[in-house]
């Protein structure tokens, strides 16, 4: 499997419970028909928090020959560990079922972290009053 993969660096905060949408541009001459990326807390530290997410789709078998931009939803557990996190793992398979997998260190998306914060609380979160109308009369 030939594979062309590029990674642009990005950081960011993401809430414990939102979904990571990422972008990934692959090609392989045989199609790409399924990819699956599961990103890891960076710390090591001895926690009961979820220290793992993974994310997959798959890829029409129409599409699986034209398509080289996939977005890729990651959901991120509630009880995820707070702290940096960043891709450990994205596995390709492609059109023949072959699988190729890329791992951290191998320079392909190192440079992509992202701080794992705690999900806003109802308090945190102020009241926000969109319209008033007039929606009818009653006579007494």
């Amino acid at each position: 499997m030939a594979v062309d993969f590029h990674s642009k660096g990005a950081s960011a905060r993401i809430a414990a419970g939102d979904v990571l949408i990422l972008r990934i541009e692959a090609y392989d001459p045989t199609g790409i028909s399924r990819i699956v990326v599961q990103c890891f807390q960076f710390s090591m530290s001895t926690t009961n928090k979820v220290k793992l997410a993974v994310g997959e789709i798959n890829v029409r078998p129409d599409e699986a020959l034209s398509q080289t931009v996939f977005e890729i939803g990651v959901p991120l557990p509630e009880n995820a560990a707070l702290g940096k996190w960043g891709v450990q793992m994205i596995e390709f398979t492609n059109g023949r079922g072959y699988k190729v997998s890329f791992y951290r260190g191998q320079g392909k998306f190192d440079d992509l972290v992202f701080e794992m914060v705690a999900p806003p609380k109802k308090e945190d979160s102020p009241l926000i009053l969109n319209s008033v109308e007039i929606a009818g009369l009653r006579h007494v």
